[in-house]
């Protein structure tokens, strides 16, 4: 029995240990949702990141998919300044629950996104079928549109002239 409580505490070690350091995809995929939910125009306030609870990139042929689920809570600043380092958290300020599905390149430019951040009371069950579904078209989407050299090449003759 102890075995299986030691196996328990060094995995729930690994877990916490690894929902404290982003890898750098999850992170550049974290920068473009909270750019994403900023350019949104019924956002008024800057809005900062309180917690991440689920963080998962996978490679993929395209790049990386990134899937982020994270906390944000409003500061009192601006929304053109939720940049600033100044901008502190609201004790009593709007929360909202985001998940964000973002498909990166190798060179982390993003192919497609799909960034949603209902408010707290809106969230409470978790993401919907529908937010599901497009995440997974986003995890699957343009790896069929990447082309090899030379594959078509059998296509292409030269006109005659």
């Amino acid at each position: 029995m102890w075995q299986l409580l030691m196996l328990l505490a060094l995995w729930l070690g690994t877990v916490s240990l690894g929902r404290a350091e982003l890898t750098a995809a999850q992170q550049q995929g974290l920068q473009v949702a909270l750019e994403d939910f900023h350019k949104h125009p019924r956002v008024q306030w800057a809005f900062q990141k309180t917690s991440v609870d689920i963080a998962m990139d996978k490679p993929t042929p395209a790049g990386t998919f990134v899937r982020l689920e994270f906390t944000l809570q409003q500061t009192g600043c601006g929304k053109k300044d939720w940049k600033r380092t100044e901008c502190k958290v609201k004790p009593n300020g709007r929360k909202r629950k985001c998940l964000a599905c973002i498909k990166l390149s190798p060179e982390f430019k993003v192919l497609e996104r799909m960034v949603h951040c209902p408010t707290e009371m809106q969230s409470r069950q978790g993401p919907t079928e529908q937010q599901e579904a497009q995440c997974s078209r986003i995890e699957q989407g343009r790896e069929g549109r990447y082309y090899f050299p030379g594959q078509f090449a059998f296509l292409q003759h030269p006109a005659s002239g």
